[in-house]
């Protein structure tokens, strides 16, 4: 379901406001934390808070995983903390809430680390469920890095460097079913040159006693920090994954090799699995791999990999999503390197791309989940120019072949705000584990960007956990074609009429593709029709009354006349997903090559042909759309109620100002409609806030005039 948690945020806030901040050692300067405008608040479950940290940049390159979900049914965070000064000292942070929902350690954590200045961590669990954590740090000055582990049993060292490598930094570690924990990091040849050597050691004894670090992978000079390892929970297997620039940094493959045992490796045999450069992924015209991979092992054993891709040959801030597994090959899970109407690609600042931070996950019932970050809505960005992050997700059915509607579970809007009243979701990750909830982490940060990179101020910043019910972002779709039967075209070509209703029967606002194909008897797929970027509110549905001309040189025989919705991002198969579907068949008697004609169709632009949104009556909570949006100049909200409420219906510019109020009285349980007209107002993103109760849903809009 989902909930407002206005007073929540706002508390916390409040509290952030009375510490008094002092200035900037290096980096970003530091800002004064104050109550951000509250209408810009909508999530999916309940924001709870593990932490605090002024360090809004949590990791370069892939994050693995730095939260966990026991058996026990506990949850445990692990980030990098600064309590005050933005760099220095810096420390490893835990804390676990257990499944009473009480946290061990309040809402600050303790500290993990013995070794000062330790950071850049990530998180496992071991076979009893107690927390594993990675990170690095040294002991000051020109004492190069080390890796450690933190477990159970305390701190324990990893060897140093092997051979002539001055460091190794950035660790990411997984723990297998017989508790061994394994660990890969990469080395620099000084406190900042990276030589692109990836290593690997391991311990068979809970971190006592190692293997002498063993080179996995040379990467080159030009390496980022991209290597991710995961254990089959259910056997000895452990896979490490990791990208590899080909040519330069936005030249990348990803790669991945697997043990079958966890002691056994062949290193140098390790699978490429992207294959662009000779055009063995499905894009591979248009993208190359960034730096960012998620590994998962699903509930059957079989390896799983999301991973993220940017323009090529030129870099832009668009990113789109992948998953990958043995069964389904590539398949596209969102994204966009182009902005449209809804997708803005706002500055994502250093190591990131504005659609990034794949995380994968599964429950015990075998759906497959995916959650990523996203600074995306239009106009969403600080004061200082840099993107708020929001959390996405969605879920696979078929174990990644088809993906269905993103979700925004943090919907969270402070378009140009200044540092400290920012809503920024930043370096959000996911459990591997679902259960009637996703459990996912993330950074609060009060100022959008990086303020340890430069890029923007640096505030003092929740880190929070958040459990998102995977019945709230369910995509609730049907797709209905209706035609008389049989039809039987003659060799001479001809036409039939059908009518096709695409319903929106969810409970949020979705956006999506529409298309009409169709399967010739050769089996091959003919693109008819494809309408993009539509919008319908919940309960919203567009009805078409179509006419289909089939040609005299088609061939004789069966076919299947197709309508999809979903998501269709380019001409091919592999980059649809398909959230619903209807069809019917038909034949040709015959062919005449010396016919005239054409696959034309006619019948979707009557615009006049759509039905209003209908919805049933939410049980607890304010259903909410507008459509259509994009509008000019005018836009219908539809918003259906529980129960007989005092209802407000108020607009706001992207700063907060009000605009107009729409409704201010009491209106009856069910649905209801207000107009908005814009015709005084100039092009933009507007939002609309209904308040009924203590029940809030926010929205935007975008006039375009």
């Amino acid at each position: 379901m989902r909930n407002s948690h206005v007073f929540w945020l706002a508390a916390l806030m409040i509290t952030l406001a009375a510490v008094q901040i002092g200035g900037a050692e290096n980096g970003g300067p530091l800002a004064e934390t104050t109550l951000p405008p509250a209408w810009g608040v909508d999530y999916i479950g309940s924001p709870e808070q593990a932490g605090m940290t002024y360090y809004d940049y949590q990791h370069n390159g892939s994050m693995t995983r730095m939260v966990a979900y026991g058996p026990d049914g506990s949850v445990h965070c692990v980030w990098m903390m600064t309590p005050g000064s933005p760099t220095t000292p810096r420390y490893t942070y835990y804390n676990k809430r257990d499944a009473a929902g009480v946290w061990a350690y309040g809402n600050t954590g303790t500290q993990m680390n013995v070794v000062p200045r330790a950071g850049f961590v990530t998180m496992d669990l071991d076979p009893a469920g107690n927390a594993v954590a990675f990170y690095h740090g040294h002991t000051g000055g020109t004492t190069p890095n080390n890796i450690y582990v933190w477990n159970s049993t305390g701190e324990h060292a990893c060897p140093v460097a092997p051979g002539t490598e001055y460091q190794l930094t950035w660790p990411h570690g997984c723990v297998d079913s017989r508790g061994w924990i394994h660990v890969a990091a990469q080395a620099t040849t000084s406190a900042s040159g990276i030589t692109g050597n990836l290593y690997y050691t391991r311990s068979q004894d809970g971190g006592v006693t190692w293997t002498p670090w063993t080179l996995a992978a040379a990467l080159g000079t030009l390496a980022s920090v991209s290597q991710t390892m995961c254990a089959d929970p259910l056997s000895g297997k452990v896979a490490l994954a990791y990208t590899k620039p080909i040519t330069a940094t936005n030249n990348s493959e990803v790669f991945y090799v697997e043990s079958t045992d966890g002691s056994t490796w062949n290193f140098a045999g390790a699978t490429n699995l992207t294959n662009f450069a000779t055009g063995g992924h499905p894009d591979a015209a248009n993208s190359r791999a960034y730096d960012f991979v998620s590994l998962l092992y699903d509930n059957s054993g079989n390896l799983h990999v999301a991973y993220s891709t940017n323009t090529f040959p030129t870099a832009n801030y668009g990113g789109k999503l992948w998953h990958w597994s043995q069964a389904t090959g590539h398949r596209y899970i969102t994204g966009t390197y182009v902005a449209n109407a809804w997708t803005a690609l706002n500055n994502p600042c250093t190591w990131s791309l504005a659609i990034d931070k794949p995380s994968l996950s599964q429950s015990t019932a075998g759906i497959l989940y995916a959650q990523w970050g996203q600074c995306t809505t239009p106009g969403d960005t600080s004061l200082a120019r840099y993107g708020n992050w929001d959390v996405y997700a969605t879920y696979s059915t078929d174990g990644g072949m088809n993906w269905k509607a993103p979700v925004n579970v943090t919907d969270t809007a402070t378009p140009g705000a200044p540092a400290g009243q920012c809503l920024s979701e930043a370096w959000a990750n996911m459990a591997k584990r679902a259960t009637t909830k996703l459990h996912v982490q993330y950074i609060k940060d009060l100022d959008a960007g990086g303020a340890v990179q430069a890029f923007g101020a640096y505030t003092n910043n929740p880190v929070i956990y958040q459990g998102v019910p995977v019945d709230s972002i369910q995509t609730i779709m049907n797709v209905d074609l209706q035609a008389t039967l049989p039809i039987v075209i003659p060799p001479g070509g001809g036409s039939f009429a059908y009518t096709v209703t695409v319903a929106n029967t969810g409970y949020r606002l979705l956006h999506l593709d529409a298309w009409i194909d169709v399967t010739l008897p050769s089996g091959t797929i003919y693109p008819v029709l494809n309408r993009p970027l539509l919008t319908l509110p919940p309960g919203g549905s567009i009805v078409r009354g179509m006419t289909q001309n089939v040609p005299a040189s088609a061939p004789a025989g069966n076919y299947t006349y197709w309508a999809h919705a979903g998501t269709y991002p380019w001409t091919g198969i592999v980059g649809k997903n398909i959230w619903a579907e209807d069809s019917f068949p038909f034949s040709k008697s015959g062919v005449d090559n010396a016919g005239l004609g054409e696959w034309t169709i006619t019948g979707w632009e009557d615009e006049n042909s759509s039905t209003p949104p209908v919805a049933p009556v939410p049980e607890n909570h304010i259903l909410a759309g507008n459509y259509p949006n994009p509008f000019n100049p005018t836009t219908t909200i539809e918003f259906n109620l529980p129960q007989t409420s005092l209802v407000n219906v108020t607009i706001y510019s992207v700063m907060g100002s009000k605009v107009a109020q729409l409704v201010n009285g009491w209106r009856e349980a069910g649905s209801h409609q207000v107009t908005f007209d814009a015709s005084d107002l100039a092009s933009g993103m507007y939002l609309y806030r209904i308040q009924a109760g203590d029940l809030t849903a926010t929205g935007k809009m975008l006039l375009t005039k």
